[in-house]
C-alpha cells in the first residue's frame, strides 16, 4: 500500500521532465505518471551567457502546469532539480528566485558531478550491472561515471551536450556543412577521454541514459522491425549507431522530424547526439551500449528516501553513492532466494537462477491475479534487470505454468528470440513457478536438498489441509523438466523455524 506520492521535476538544457511515483512503506517506488515538454531553457546560452526571458517564460508556464498536475494527483512531496542551464547561466540564481516566488518551487542545482552520481545510482538499481561506464547525455553536457563492483571510480562532466553542440556547429533548420560537422567531430574527440585514462577493464559494459540514446534505440528498433515495444535494457550495436549517424547527417531537421521513431522534439539535436555516442564507442572500443530508461530522477528519489536530511543539504558524493548501492545490494531479497538454493545444488544454471529470482520476487503476484492471455504482456512490459530475451523467456514460463497451449502460441510468435535450449529452460522455470504458487498460496516454506541424486523438498506449513495433489502435480512437472527424481516431505508448523522462506521480505 502506498504511503506517499512524490514527484521529481528535472529541468535540463533542452527539456523539462517530471516523473510521479507511488512510494511504499518499505521505501520501494513505482512510477505512475510521466510528463515532459521541450522548454529549451538553455537556448542561446552559449552565445550570451544568460537565460533568455523568452526561454524563462516558456519554462515557468510549463512548471505552472506541472504544479496543477501534482495538486490533482495528490502529490505530497515535490523534488525539483536543475542541471547545466541554470548552473551555467549568469542569471541562474535570479531564475531560481523567480520560480520559488511565483510557484513555490525550490530547485536544487546539481553540479555536473552530482548529476552524474544521481543518474548512475538510478540506472544501477534498474540494471544491476556491476562494472559499467555509465553516461548521461543531455542537452548541455555529457556526464561519465565509471564504476566497478557498484563502486564509483571516476566521474567526468564534459560540455558536449547534444543541443549545445547543435547550436555551436549546426545551422538551424538546415543540414550540417561538411566543414562544421568535421569541426564538431574533432571537438568531441578532443574532449573525450581514452580507455586508459579512465582505467576501464575488459569486462566493462557501456550503459547510457538520456533522450538521445532512447531516441536512437527507438530508431534502431524501427529499422529492424523489433517485435517488442520496450527500451529498458535494449542493446544497440556500434554498427547500428554508425548506420543511424550516417543517415542523420544527410537529413535536415524537418526530414528527421518526420521519422516517427525520432519525432520533431529531437530533430535539431539528434544528429550531434548520435555523433557523440558513436565517437565515444569508437574511441573507447565498445561494440554495444545498454539503454536504461531509469537514471537521474529515480536516483534523486531513492537518495531522498534513504536520507532526506542529507539530500536537502545536497551532501552527495562518491562515498555516499557507494554506500547507498552497497546497502541496497546487501539488503535486496534477490540475493537470498528460492533460486539460490536450486543453483547451489546444480538444479538450475546461474542464468536460470537470475530469471527465477526475478520471477518469484517481482512477477509472482501477477501470475496469481492475471489470466494467461494477459500475463505475458503484463510481465514483458515491466522494466526488469533481465535482458529482453530472458524477460520474454520468463514471461513464457509463467504463461506455461498456467496455460501450456497459450504459451505455445506466444512461443511461436517470439521464437526469433530463442535457441532450442531456451525452450528447456522455459519448461524448467514453469515447473518451479508451479511449486512457488503452492508455497505462496499456503504461506508455506521449503528447504531444498540433494541426496543420492534425488532432489528433496521439505515443505513446512501451518495448513491443516495442505493441497497435496497440487504439490504432486508440480513435482511431476519438475521431474519431467529436470530429469531428476524428486522426493517431498510435508512438516507441520512446529518445525517451521528450520525451513527457509520462499521469498524474503
Amino acid at each position: 500500500m502506498a504511503t506517499m506520492r512524490a514527484s521529481v521535476i528535472d529541468l535540463g538544457y533542452n527539456s523539462l521532465k517530471m516523473v510521479s511515483y507511488e512510494v511504499k512503506l518499505d521505501g520501494s517506488f513505482r512510477a505512475f505518471d510521466q510528463r515532459g515538454s521541450l522548454t529549451r531553457l538553455g537556448e542561446g546560452l552559449n552565445q550570451t551567457g544568460f537565460l533568455s526571458q523568452e526561454a524563462i517564460g516558456r519554462t515557468l508556464r510549463e512548471l505552472a502546469l506541472l504544479k496543477e498536475v501534482n495538486k490533482l494527483a495528490g502529490v505530497e512531496r515535490v523534488l525539483a532539480i536543475a542541471t547545466s542551464p541554470v548552473r551555467d547561466a549568469a542569471n541562474g540564481d535570479a531564475f531560481q528566485r523567480e520560480a520559488e516566488s511565483l510557484l513555490g518551487l525550490r530547485f536544487q542545482i546539481l553540479s555536473g558531478k552530482e548529476e552524474a552520481l544521481f543518474s548512475y545510482v538510478g540506472a544501477a538499481r534498474a540494471t544491476m550491472l556491476p562494472d559499467v561506464l555509465f553516461f548521461d547525455l543531455g542537452g548541455g553536457s555529457l556526464e561519465l561515471t565509471y564504476a566497478r563492483g557498484f563502486r564509483v571510480r571516476k566521474i567526468l562532466s564534459l560540455p558536449i551536450g547534444s543541443l549545445r553542440l547543435s547550436e555551436l556547429y549546426g545551422r538551424k533548420g538546415r543540414r550540417y556543412s561538411k566543414k562544421d560537422y568535421d569541426a564538431m567531430r574533432r571537438r568531441i574527440a578532443e574532449l573525450l577521454p581514452t580507455r586508459e585514462e579512465l582505467g576501464l577493464t575488459a569486462d566493462t559494459v557501456l550503459m547510457g541514459v538520456g533522450g538521445t540514446i532512447r531516441a536512437l534505440a527507438k530508431y534502431d528498433q524501427w529499422i529492424k522491425e523489433y517485435p517488442l515495444n520496450k527500451l529498458h535494457n535494449y542493446r544497440v550495436r556500434r554498427k547500428s549507431i554508425a548506420l543511424m549517424n550516417k543517415r542523420l547527417r544527410k537529413m535536415d531537421p524537418r526530414t528527421i522530424g518526420d521519422i516517427d521513431a525520432l519525432g520533431k522534439d529531437r530533430a535539431e539535436s539528434i544528429t550531434a547526439g548520435s555523433q557523440v555516442i558513436f565517437t565515444m564507442m569508437n574511441r573507447l572500443n565498445f561494440d554495444e551500449v545498454v539503454v536504461s530508461t531509469h537514471g537521474l530522477r529515480d536516483g534523486v528519489l531513492s537518495e531522498y528516501l534513504r536520507d532526506p536530511t542529507g539530500y536537502s543539504r545536497l551532501e552527495f558524493s562518491e562515498a555516499t553513492a557507494n554506500g547507498s548501492l552497497a546497502a541496497w545490494h546487501r539488503n535486496g531479497s534477490w540475493t537470498e532466494s528460492f533460486g539460490r538454493a536450486l543453483a547451489s545444488r546444480g538444479v538450475v544454471t546461474p542464468r536460470e537462477k537470475a530469471m527465477l529470482d526475478e520471477g518469484v520476487e517481482t512477477f509472482l503476484h501477477l501470475y496469481l491475479t492475471t489470466r494467461a492471455e494477459d500475463l505475458f504482456f503484463a510481465i514483458v512490459s515491466e522494466d526488469s534487470y533481465l535482458d529482453h530475451r530472458d524477460q520474454v523467456a520468463l514471461a513464457l514460463a509463467f504463461v506455461r505454468a498456467k496455460a501450456p497451449k497459450t504459451a505455445n502460441l506466444f512461443y511461436a510468435r517470439y521464437k526469433s528470440f530463442f535457441k532450442d535450449k531456451n525452450r528447456d529452460s522455459i519448461y524448467k522455470l514453469a515447473a518451479f513457478i508451479q511449486l512457488a504458487e503452492v508455497l505462496e498460496l499456503t504461506k508455506s516454506t521449503v528447504r531444498i536438498g540433494l541426496r543420492d541424486g534425488a532432489l528433496r523438498l521439505d515443505v513446512t506449513t501451518s495448513q491443516k489441509e495442505f493441497p497435496t495433489l497440487l504439490l504432486e502435480q508440480s513435482v511431476r512437472e519438475i521431474e519431467d523438466a529436470t530429469g531428476m527424481i524428486v522426493k517431498t516431505m510435508i512438516r507441520r508448523n512446529q518445525e517451521r523455524e528450520q525451513a527457509v522462506p520462499l521469498v524474503r521480505g
